[in-house]
């Protein structure tokens, strides 16, 4: 999925909580010169909300992701670095996952101006094949 991580400084965390970020994602798989688009989807949940309920693709509209997901992940890595402690907003996952060589264009359509200086990571991961 992309995702941002970042080690938070004092009133950042709640501003994103208030704010969720926007952001347009596209991503081209480069094969035999020529490029493919590759659609994001976000995992939205079906069924009662207080039952058993699953979780399906859903494609995002307008290549226009919004974060959602600030956690908390530890790794035990030095504060500052992109596998220490850091808040992680999540934003979608690409339908297609296998591997290869991609374009990932990703520009925020939102301004916070709190955030400036924010030291961020992008980083897109392939999980588990399900």
């Amino acid at each position: 999925g992309l995702r941002v991580l970042f080690a938070p400084a004092t009133g950042q965390v709640p501003l994103l909580e208030a704010n969720p970020v926007a952001v347009r994602v596209t991503m081209h798989r480069l094969q035999s010169g020529s490029e493919q688009t590759v659609e994001f989807v976000r995992l939205e949940r079906v069924g009662s909300p207080h039952g058993p309920g699953q979780y399906v693709p859903a494609p995002i509209k307008n290549d226009v992701a919004v974060s959602r997901g600030l956690y908390t992940e530890y790794s035990g890595a030095p504060p500052g670095t992109p596998d220490a402690s850091t808040r992680v907003l999540e934003f979608a996952a690409a339908r297609d996952s296998s591997a290869g060589r991609f374009r990932l264009r990703v520009e925020t359509l939102t301004d916070l101006p709190a955030l400036e200086g924010l030291k961020a990571f992008l980083a897109f991961e392939q999980g588990p094949k399900r």
